[in-house]
């Protein structure tokens, strides 16, 4: 070993032994299987919230035993290839801002998939040849077309929960399809003498949010009506108070400073009711009487309108039957004229018939004496 590779060393110890003294949160994160790309992205990420710190598991392990958390129980968490971030960040907060700052990763043989795998349908690009014979292989329906390779339907390669096969893992990385959402894994995080672990650590922000906001409301409605006097319930409760003992007042009609204004408001409110009843009741009688008029001279008139109409239909009828009176005894006086007439001429008749009798007679008489 050189000096000048035992002079780094010396210089990595005792800058992670600082590192260590200095920041409240440490966070020991595992590399195995997470690819170099995404871990800069990570850094990039935490760069202004914390320093993340890649080193020989020895060196750590030194520097850990020198530093103030060399009882903390993180050596345990320090063997296989780890990146240590110190951060002033609650383990809380540092969890989930890893969780959701995950990246796209080739499929790896061996690894377990997340989710289904699929490999949608379409055009890969790929010329024919030996690529066709894995596509192939690996269950997916092609064709030719042109002078490349078409996928003509969707296929799912790997189900949830399954090992990723070798074959399917290469006909992925040909088709550079990254179907790993993979995150830096936060193995431990000490803060306060405390090691709080991942599955700790991995809780629904909102749920949690939801319970503490249930827990708060139930706990203040459980203390209110149980008249529990704390900070928050006393305005209410002398509230309640005055509520109820103003209600209770009213009820019994106790005369006070603070009813009196309640008991003026009410009769007031009363005589206004009453009020506008009586306003509304007369208005409804004079209307009725009204009405009662208007339908007696409706009557009247249309009676006077009967009777003049009668009136001028009798009329016609008297002068008519005037007429027919007059015309009656004009023709029985002509009657009566013409039967005079009739009875003188009979008359003078009788009178030419008995002469020429009464002559006869007399001559008889003569001629008889002679």
């Amino acid at each position: 070993m050189t000096s000048h590779t035992i002079a780094w060393k010396q210089k990595e110890v005792q800058e992670l032994k600082q590192l260590f003294d200095k920041y409240p949160v440490v966070g020991i994160a595992s590399l195995k299987t997470f690819p170099a790309h995404l871990f800069a992205k990570v850094r990039k990420l935490l760069s202004d919230k914390a320093v993340v710190k890649v080193s020989k598991t020895r060196i750590l392990q030194r520097a850990l035993a020198d530093s103030k958390l060399k009882d903390s129980g993180l050596k345990d968490f320090s063997q296989d290839s780890i990146a240590v971030i110190f951060t002033e960040l609650n383990p809380f907060e540092l969890y989930s801002l890893l969780k959701k700052n995950k990246g796209d990763a080739s499929a790896k043989a061996g690894m377990i998939a997340l989710n289904d795998i699929l490999v949608p349908a379409g055009d890969t690009g790929l010329p024919p040849g030996p690529a066709l014979s894995d596509l192939k292989a690996a269950g997916l329906k092609v064709k030719l077309a042109g002078a490349s390779i078409e996928i003509t339907e969707d296929k799912i390669v790997c189900r949830q929960g399954e090992h990723v096969s070798e074959l399917v893992a290469g006909v992925l990385s040909k088709l550079n399809i990254k179907p790993i959402k993979i995150g830096l894994k936060l193995n431990v995080v000490y803060e306060n003498k405390e090691l709080f672990k991942a599955e700790v650590l991995d809780i629904d922000e909102e749920e949690l949010f939801n319970s503490f906001v249930s827990a708060h409301r139930n706990s203040f409605n459980l203390a209110l009506n149980i008249a529990y006097t704390t900070k928050e319930t006393i305005p209410l409760l002398l509230t309640k108070a005055i509520y109820d003992s103003m209600n209770l007042a009213l009820e019994a009609k106790i005369m006070n400073s603070n009813t009196i204004e309640s008991f003026i408001s009410k009769a007031n409110l009363q005589a206004t009711i009453l009020k506008s009843k009586v306003k509304d009741d007369a208005p409804a009688e004079e209307k009725k009487e009204e009405a009662k008029e208007e339908k007696t001279e409706e009557k009247a008139d249309d009676k006077k309108e009967e009777i003049k109409e009668k009136s001028k239909e009798q009329k016609p009828a008297e002068e008519a039957k005037a007429e027919d009176k007059k015309k009656e005894t004009s023709d029985e006086k002509t009657e009566e004229k013409v039967e005079e007439k009739k009875e003188e001429a009979e008359k003078k008749e009788e009178v030419k018939t008995e002469k020429p009798a009464e002559e006869t007679k007399s001559e008889e008489k003569k001629g008889e004496e002679k």
